[in-house]
């Protein structure tokens, strides 16, 4: 029981840092942020006994301290989103506990992809989809803290979006002008 309210306790935690990370105007900021909150989410997973989530969070730390260091706008980002999607999917097939597992694999392949394009509010555009999947996936593993968790990233996520938004549209000019 203990080891239960700690990964609740832990996810909770992760969840406050998470929503903070979309916050942050920079590339390299939400990855600090992402990752610190990502560290709190894999022992949280363990507490739980969520091995696809908690194998699948390891790779995200080395995913998101890969792209902290890579110049933006290279192929080589591409590449290395790709290998690790690879990764991801193999390491969740191995640590397979059901259909639920395919969920976070999907999310977080896809979500590595966009977050190799270095922007963003490209990346929180592609929270609203991967968030959601993680969040079905938190309701099977009965994660009360990653369910908050992601609930908080996708409405955090909007918030980015509004907040970073840039207008594109120009003010229309009166017609005697």
């Amino acid at each position: 029981m203990a080891k239960l309210i700690i990964g609740q306790v832990l996810g909770i935690i992760a969840t406050i840092i998470t929503f903070l990370s979309y916050q942050a105007n920079t590339k390299k900021w939400v990855l600090i942020i992402q990752t610190i909150a990502t560290a709190l989410t894999c022992a949280a997973y363990f507490c739980l006994d969520a091995y696809p989530g908690l194998i699948l969070n390891v790779v995200c730390i080395a995913r998101n301290v890969s792209f902290y260091f890579l110049k933006e706008g290279t192929k080589l980002n591409t590449a290395i989103a790709i290998g690790f999607a690879v990764i991801m999917a193999v390491l969740g097939g191995l640590s397979w506990q059901g259909l639920p597992s395919l969920l976070i694999i999907v999310a977080l392949a896809i979500n590595t992809i966009f977050l190799s394009f270095g922007k963003p509010q490209i990346l929180r555009y592609s929270i609203l989809l991967t968030s959601s999947m993680i969040l079905a996936y938190n309701c099977f593993v009965f994660s009360i803290g990653g369910i908050a968790n992601e609930g908080l990233a996708i409405i955090s996520s909007i918030i980015g979006i509004i907040r970073f938004h840039k207008g594109t549209k120009e003010t229309p000019k009166a017609e005697n002008e």
